[in-house]
């Protein structure tokens, strides 16, 4: 989608986003991140983040200009430090003392929103375009209810699942602001519900062709149906042909029906000022370029996934926009103007990136 000001039949203009990155590029700077993160035992994985975090947004533009990351990598270390300290105190408590688990499940759902909050409130005020940041105005009550309330009821009651990623999405995206302004998401449970019950379909569905093509390629061995050609399997790779097929048919739906709710969280998204956001991918696109890529990834070990990273969000950027009637050079001045009068904070002192 490209950049339109204004649209022959007067309807309202659209701004289509763009990623500009190259497999080729990023994958110079995947492969020193890598080597020096091997070489410092991890530790400069914190400045790989923000290598890669700054080349992504650098060449994600709307309107023409490109957002930027401005996020510190010791902040980033720092928060990485914390979670590895929960982590290791949570497996050696757990192995020695086994009845510490109930203990450490309470401190960790207790821990759970602080994290969430904080990782999502660093990424959005070191996130900007045109100069404007981004916010989020997250509550820990408000995350400890969606993300540990809602997804505990989730696991109890399956049916849930609909609608606790529904709280999910409202919680992220209603929010975050930008420059002052508010985003708002909101459309109708049924709707995603009609989405997870067509991905159970499918899931079902799966489970059957796979039980069915294990059978086919054992049978066919057994009782040696294909004359002169051999099949190296016998009844004992029923299982894992039955496993493998499943899991790359999970993947498959995972990735469509991941779009599709996407779609509708962000397709039903506002910006305070007249401003529409558009994400309309296809769900079967994106579920070919992530199997596709996963294929690619595992026969070259590894070193397709700075071209598979790049693929993946070449095609969802363009199929994102932004749609208003309003100018949006003179909604981002406005932005700025309010975030520079309102003079809001940089970064928490408590908001650190846990995230990898």
């Amino acid at each position: 989608m490209t950049d339109s000001a204004a649209q022959p039949d007067g309807s309202a203009a659209i701004h289509g986003v763009e990623f500009r990155g190259r497999g080729a590029e990023y994958f110079r700077i995947w492969i020193v991140n890598l080597a020096l993160t091997l070489l410092t035992l991890g530790l400069y994985s914190a400045w790989a983040k923000v290598r890669t975090q700054r080349y992504f947004y650098g060449n994600t533009i709307l309107a023409g200009h490109s957002f930027e990351y401005h996020a510190k990598p010791w902040r980033i270390l720092i928060g990485r430090a914390i979670a590895l300290t929960l982590f290791v105190g949570y497996t050696l408590s757990v192995v020695f003392f086994p009845f510490t688990f109930g203990l450490w499940f309470l401190i960790l759902a207790a821990a759970m929103p602080w994290l969430a909050n904080s990782s999502i409130r660093f990424n959005a005020r070191n996130t900007s375009w045109r100069n404007v940041r981004f916010d989020f105005s997250g509550t820990y009550f408000e995350a400890f209810m969606a993300y540990v309330v809602w997804t505990a009821a989730a696991l109890a009651l399956f049916p849930l699942a609909p609608l606790t990623r529904r709280v999910h999405d409202y919680f992220y995206i209603n929010h975050h602001r930008f420059g002052g302004r508010s985003f708002t998401t909101d459309f109708p449970g049924r709707r995603i519900y009609v989405i997870y019950l067509f991905g159970f379909i499918l899931i079902v569905a799966m489970v059957v062709a796979a039980l069915a093509i294990a059978g086919a390629l054992v049978e066919l061995h057994i009782h040696k149906l294909l004359g002169g050609v051999t099949i190296p399997l016998g009844p004992n790779d029923f299982a894992p042909i039955a496993f493998v097929v499943f899991g790359l048919g999970s993947l498959f739906v995972g990735s469509f029906i991941t779009t599709l709710v996407t779609n509708l969280s962000i397709g039903n998204t506002t910006l305070e000022g007249g401003f529409k956001l558009v994400s309309r991918a296809s769900g079967l696109r994106v579920a070919w370029i992530v199997l596709s890529n996963t294929f690619l990834i595992l026969l070259t070990l590894g070193l397709y996934y700075p071209f598979a990273r790049v693929r993946l969000a070449r095609y969802r950027m363009r199929k994102y926009a932004v749609r208003g009637d309003g100018d949006l050079d003179a909604f981002a001045s406005e932005a700025l103007t309010a975030q520079n009068a309102i003079g809001e904070e940089i970064a928490g002192f408590f908001d650190f990136g846990f995230g990898l």
